[in-house]
């Protein structure tokens, strides 16, 4: 395993400890995102299927544990910490909005000229600001290794305009992010935030076509239909392990060799996943090693996603949800701007749009659907699309 540095372990305001507790700082950051508040809502946060369409289907959380998981085992694998990358994993949609990739884009919309609104971001903006753990500090003060674990993007919303890349973080969170790169900011992403990523990667490019089957949207006549661009020999063995699994008859059979093929999919993409040395420039150990996985399963995993996107997402049934979010986020920026009394005390501050803006990113699909139907039942809503 690499031997990390004391700076790793370094947190931005310093803490003394609870007497007596034994466990490391990235076993205190781990609890600290478990029963943080906005860990919990994730149960009720979309993932690809809206929570309320079955008790099958992965939310954000159900996601995000499985991405912690699986980044445990690339991380015994190469030699990082696991607790580590764990804990970045479980932060890793912590600040993602209600109704998926669909409520992020609204948002952003909403919020141009005002400091964007990006998920990777938000999710740094949870953890070291909005989460409340104690009133000695913002956030819940974690480790410098975790908060760079986390931050695939290391570029601020104003460098982003300039470079006309869509992923940063807020221009507020340049002092913490030079922090927790200690001064040597670039493109590069420390070892344990490549396993983070590609952990994602593995965990959604599978188990977006696992759900998209159960939910039927992922059938024979669809895969023969559809086209990728990717490696052709890589191609043609994806579909036809997925025809393979659709062959089967019996929903219990069916089941379980979708079971084992996810298995055995994951377990191909954890030991494709290997370490490899790399120039650190002065940053210390956590950036002498770089990921290195197997072009071919990298491909295969490229090949999942473009097929879980055209496919699933693509489907009417997940992309309508477009039109919901654009009307309920929408609708709920302009009441909660012109009213922030409505606003929970948590999300109030000197930027009335950011507040709102994170008011409405923290909450669940449930809970901005209820908001906005008692923002038109009590008229603070008005207009000729308010009741659609």
């Amino acid at each position: 395993m690499l031997h990390y540095a004391p700076a790793d372990v370094e947190r931005l305001t310093p803490e003394p400890g609870k007497p007596g507790d034994e466990r490391h700082p990235w076993e205190i950051d781990r609890a600290r995102i478990l029963h943080s508040a906005a860990f919990r809502r994730l149960q009720r946060k979309t993932q690809v299927f809206a929570p309320g369409e079955g008790d099958f289907f992965r939310t954000r959380l159900t996601h995000s544990i499985e991405v912690s998981q699986i980044a445990k085992g690339i991380a015994l694998r190469v030699g990082a910490d696991p607790t580590l990358c764990e804990a970045a994993s479980l932060a890793h949609d912590i600040g993602h909005p209600p109704f998926g990739h669909a409520g992020e884009s609204v948002l952003h919309h909403c919020m141009a000229g005002s400091g964007g609104f990006e998920g990777n971001a938000q999710n740094l903006r949870v953890v070291a600001t909005l989460e409340v753990k104690t009133v000695d500090y913002l956030g819940l003060n974690l480790t410098r290794a975790t908060i760079d674990a986390m931050l695939k993007y290391k570029r601020s919303y104003s460098e982003a305009l300039v470079s006309g890349d869509a992923k940063f973080f807020y221009d507020d969170d340049l002092p913490l992010v030079e922090w927790a790169c200690q001064r040597c900011r670039d493109d590069r992403t420390s070892f344990e935030c490549q396993i983070m990523d590609w952990a994602d990667d593995v965990a959604y490019s599978i188990h977006d076509i696992e759900d998209g089957m159960w939910a039927g949207l992922v059938t024979p006549d669809r895969l023969r239909q559809t086209r990728v661009e990717a490696d052709p020999g890589v191609a043609a063995a994806v579909l036809a392990e997925l025809e393979q699994i659709l062959a089967v008859e019996g929903g219990r059979p069916r089941k379980a060799a979708t079971k084992t093929w996810s298995s055995n999919a994951i377990y191909e993409m954890v030991h494709a996943a290997s370490p490899e040395v790399a120039p650190d420039q002065g940053r210390g150990p956590r950036y002498r090693l770089q990921l290195r996985v197997e072009p071919r399963v990298r491909e295969k995993s490229r090949v999942l996603k473009a097929l879980a996107d055209e496919l699933v997402l693509r489907h009417e049934r997940i992309s309508s949800t477009q039109d919901r979010a654009d009307l309920i986020l929408s609708s709920l920026f302009r009441a909660f701007t012109a009213h922030p009394e409505l606003i929970s005390e948590d999300f109030l501050g000197p930027d009335p749009a950011r507040a709102t803006c994170d008011y409405i990113s923290g909450m669940t699909d449930d809970y901005a659907e209820q908001a906005y139907q008692r923002l038109v039942a009590e008229d603070v809503l008005s207009g000729p699309d308010a009741g659609a």
